[in-house]
C-alpha cells in the first residue's frame, strides 16, 4: 500500500483518538449514571480505543477514493448502443458486494482512465488494436489483461474484486449482460 500523505495520516490519528475519547466518555457517563454510588468499576477505555481503531481502518480502506462524476442517462444509452464510427469500445464494469465502497482504478495502456465503485461501469472509446488493461485497488496492481479491440465492436470486461485484489476478466457480449448494464450507473471516463 502506498504511503499516505501527512494530512491523511493526521486525519486517521484524529479519527482513532476522537472515536476512542467519545466512546469512552459516553460509556463512562452512562455507567456512572446507572451505577450511582454502588462502587462498580467504570468501563475500560479499551472498548473506546477498539472502536476508534475500527473507524480508522474504515477510513484507510476508503482513503484512496476520489470523486468520479456520473454520466447522464442519454450518455449511458449511447455507450450501450452499437458502435458504427470505426472506433472500438471497451465497457469496464464492476458489481458485487466485496469491497463495494473502495474505488478500483482502471488503467488502459498504462494511463489511469477512471475509478469504479460497485455497481458502476465506464465506456472507453479506443482505437482498434491490442490494448493492455490493468486495475489497481489500494495501489496494488492486478495482472495485465490483453484486450483485442475490434473496429465497430464492443468488448466487455468485468472487474472481479476479492480481498484487496481486483482482477479484470473479459466477458461475452450478450443481451442479459447489457440489460444489467442498462440499469447500472455509468461514470464519466
Amino acid at each position: 500500500m502506498k504511503k499516505l500523505p501527512l494530512s491523511k495520516q493526521l486525519i486517521f490519528v484524529g479519527i482513532v483518538f476522537g472515536v476512542a475519547m467519545l466512546t469512552s466518555f459516553v460509556l463512562a457517563f452512562f455507567a456512572a449514571a446507572a451505577a450511582g454510588r454502588s462502587g462498580q468499576p467504570l468501563p475500560s477505555p479499551i472498548i473506546g480505543l477498539s472502536l476508534g481503531v475500527v473507524a480508522g481502518a474504515i477510513y484507510l480502506g476508503l482513503a484512496g477514493n476520489r470523486r468520479v462524476a456520473l454520466a447522464s442517462g442519454t450518455a449511458r444509452q449511447a455507450a450501450l448502443a452499437p458502435v458504427v464510427d470505426g472506433s472500438a469500445r471497451l465497457i469496464v464494469f464492476r458489481r458485487g458486494f466485496v469491497g463495494k465502497l473502495a474505488g478500483v482504478d482502471v488503467y488502459l495502456d498504462g494511463e489511469v482512465r477512471t475509478q469504479l465503485k460497485s455497481p458502476r461501469f465506464a465506456a472507453l472509446t479506443v482505437t482498434p488494436g491490442v490494448h493492455a488493461l490493468e486495475t489497481r485497488m489500494h495501489n496494488k496492481p492486478s495482472a495485465s489483461l490483453t484486450v483485442e479491440a475490434i473496429a465497430n465492436a464492443t468488448t466487455i470486461i468485468e472487474v472481479e474484486v476479492a480481498m484487496k485484489q481486483a482482477t479484470p476478466v473479459q466477458r461475452g457480449d450478450d443481451a442479459d449482460l447489457r440489460a444489467v448494464l442498462a440499469g447500472t450507473p455509468m461514470v464519466v471516463a
